[in-house]
């Protein structure tokens, strides 16, 4: 049965879909066009969660978000009689938010051109002049390289790496900044993970952000603290989802047998492998073959496990979206990890940073009793094989209302905010 359902984070993006029938003035770009007859369908029923976790492992739905009440997923129309009977016959009731994908992502648009939030023009830097990271425009992988190149370049206490290459041989680049101040004994070490889900674009954004104010501002690391960075884990899927598929997840493995392609690479690290994933590679939640079956999680474990033997690795943090929640291991059990209770309070730490001025509310949970069970995860590995003692997966904005495709004018108030929870997270886990 479908019902009706209204809440407070659609009332918007329900006036952009009345107002579709406007956007035929303005192209669909090319990652729009692969969302043509895509559908986002929602629902208050709580026994949907454990329905739809199976139908997304069966790759017929794409579940969007997992904070709120209000339970988003993506359904493609060949699943559409699937997935409308699975839930009918089990009496959940739901609702159609949008109709169209493509047709709703170009009336965004269209509308945030009409009210200056997309400039006419779009500023970029070139291979010849990057010195900053764009703060208000999403950069493209090209844009992110050159950039990191002449940081690097500028900066001695700035080192720049390729750790490996992805499926379709980009490099996966690693920043490594210095502090500015000797301590005393074994250098201690923080992780940055950005990226790794290609659709998530305001995660490399922040990431990008966060190399460039610990490079240039001597005093944002406590002394003998060195940052290793990753920013774009993923950069075959982000270059995909930049010309192809603005909402593709997975790396861009062609898997054998099948017509998808993809793994995802946050359910591919060896820490309790399959739990929470799928099987199926259409699924988006795609397990692939084997534990580190693919190279980009081979580059990235490989290289932590490097910091990790010559460093005191306390920190990890991956940054994803969405939903504004700092969430800590285990993602495959509701058994307490360790220091359970340490994780917590510095995560408490990052969160009432984070709010202070304007900034958002981010709560802090546990992975898998709190939002959802899944194991593969780059988390859930540093704190298991590493035993990288606060080891996190922070869900950055926003809750819903924008989703995966959070508008670039928000990237300066989310940096600020997760800069500030950053901070103090580092100052908390190194002073306790």
């Amino acid at each position: 049965m479908v019902m009706a359902l209204m809440g407070p984070h659609w009332l918007s993006l329900l006036a952009v879909v009345a107002s579709v029938v406007e956007a035929g003035d303005l192209p669909s770009p090319d990652n729009y066009r692969a969302l043509a007859g895509h559908q986002v369908w929602e629902t208050e029923d709580p026994q949907a969660r454990s329905l739809l976790a199976g139908l997304e492992e069966e790759g017929l739905a794409d579940i969007l978000g997992h904070t709120s009440s209000v339970l988003r997923f993506r359904v493609d129309p060949e699943g559409v009689s699937r997935v409308s009977d699975s839930l009918l016959k089990a009496r959940v009731d739901y609702r159609v938010a949008i109709t169209d994908l493509e047709s709703h992502y170009v009336e965004m648009e269209r509308v945030a051109r009409r009210d200056g939030v997309i400039r006419a023009e779009k500023i970029s830097c070139t291979s010849d002049s990057c010195p900053i990271p764009l703060i208000e425009e999403y950069m493209e992988f090209t844009e992110i390289e050159w950039y990191l190149k002449e940081l690097a370049a500028q900066s001695s206490r700035v080192e720049l790496e390729s750790i490996g290459k992805s499926i379709e041989g980009r490099d996966i680049w690693r920043v490594i900044i210095r502090a500015a101040q000797e301590g005393e004994g074994q250098r201690k070490a923080v992780w940055l993970e950005g990226g790794l889900h290609a659709r998530e674009w305001i995660s490399p954004a922040v990431t990008i952000n966060l190399i460039h104010k610990i490079a240039t501002d001597e005093s944002f690391l406590p002394a003998g603290i060195d940052v290793y960075a990753v920013p774009m884990a993923n950069p075959d899927g982000y270059v995909y989802s930049w010309t192809g598929n603005r909402l593709w997840r997975k790396n861009r493995r062609r898997n054998d047998g099948s017509r998808c392609r993809g793994v995802d690479l946050n359910r591919n690290w060896d820490m309790k492998f399959g739990v929470g994933a799928s099987s199926n590679p259409c699924s988006e939640t795609y397990k692939g073959v084997a534990a580190f079956s693919e190279p980009e999680t081979v580059a990235l474990s490989e290289e932590m496990t490097r910091v990790a033997a010559g460093n005191d690795l306390k920190l990890m943090v991956a940054l994803h979206c969405y939903g504004q929640v700092l969430l800590y291991p285990w993602g495959w059990t509701s058994d307490p990890a360790p220091n359970k209770d340490e994780m917590i309070k510095a995560g408490n730490a990052f969160a009432k940073a984070a709010l202070k001025g304007r900034g958002r509310k981010y709560s802090v949970a546990n992975s898998g009793s709190e939002f959802y069970y899944a194991a593969g995860a780059t988390d859930d590995w540093a704190k298991g094989k590493l035993g990288t003692p606060y080891s996190y997966t922070l869900e950055l904005p926003d809750e819903g209302n924008f989703g995966f495709t959070l508008p670039a004018d928000r990237i300066p108030f989310t940096f600020e905010e997760v800069k500030r929870g950053i901070i103090e997270l580092i100052y908390v886990v190194f002073n306790e």
